[in-house]
């Protein structure tokens, strides 16, 4: 009789051990999904982390670009203001050099002109030296008055075109002069742009590296959580089949 009573015992207890084999596994199986959604989570921001490394990286390409064509179009433009200033210097060098020939020319004529006149006036006294001493007189007197007033009056004129044209040259050199100094402050101008531009490229360049280097690190990083996932799951899996194994059957009371 003592052995039916054995029986439901062990019955009892090999049902309260499949429970608990099976509490086991629900619990395994829960703790393998949380890991795998974690690991989840980690890879999606891994990837957005990538993706924004990219664009920056696009954008600074694009920057260094755009700064290359800024500074081409600068290197045109300041070798066109210097072919402009050349030739507009060569051009008042050449005006100079015409108008030195023409002053040298007009000297020449007036000299010319004047000593036709003293010539004539020679002739006109030698045809008159038969005249009257009184005449002659009165002649030389006025003759003298009349060159008098005459170089006094050339004089007063020379000494008009003599100011005049220092004046001229005067205004010619202060244009050259700030012709110069308007041309060296461009140029110190864009030599200080080109500076600026260069620093900037410098430095954009070692923004770049920087981000090709976090880059690999990110993809480091992420190959890193895929060998982790890969590691979860084949130990959920063993686990799973490990929970998914026969029971044993309870041996019977002596």
């Amino acid at each position: 009789m003592a052995e039916p009573q054995t029986m439901p015992e062990a019955g009892a207890s090999g049902g309260m051990q499949g429970q608990a084999n099976l509490t086991v596994a629900r619990e395994a199986r829960k703790r393998a999904e949380l890991d795998a959604q974690l690991l989840a989570n980690r890879i999606a921001l891994l990837k957005q982390e990538e993706e924004k490394a990219w664009k920056k990286i696009e954008e600074t390409k694009k920057r260094a670009a755009e700064i290359v064509e800024l500074r081409k179009s600068n290197e045109q433009k300041f070798s066109a203001k210097e072919h402009f200033y050349k030739q507009k210097w060569e051009s008042i060098r050449s005006a100079q050099a015409q108008n030195a020939q023409q002053r040298e020319k007009a000297k020449a004529v007036r000299e010319q002109t004047r000593h036709g006149l003293m010539e004539q006036k020679h002739v006109n006294a030698q045809s008159t030296k038969h005249q009257s001493q009184s005449m002659l007189l009165q002649k030389k007197e006025r003759e003298a008055a009349e060159r008098q007033a005459n170089l006094e009056r050339s004089s007063y004129l020379k000494q008009r075109k003599d100011d005049a044209k220092r004046r001229l040259e005067e205004e010619r050199l202060a244009q050259l002069e700030k012709y110069r100094e308007d041309y060296e402050a461009r140029t110190a101008q864009e030599e200080m742009l080109r500076a600026r531009t260069d620093a900037l490229v410098a430095k954009m360049e070692k923004e770049e590296m920087e981000l090709i280097q976090r880059l690999q690190n990110t993809q480091t990083v992420q190959r890193n959580a895929y060998e982790e996932l890969e590691a979860a799951l084949g130990q959920t899996s063993q686990q799973i089949s490990s929970s998914r194994g026969p029971p044993r059957e309870p041996h019977p009371a002596a």
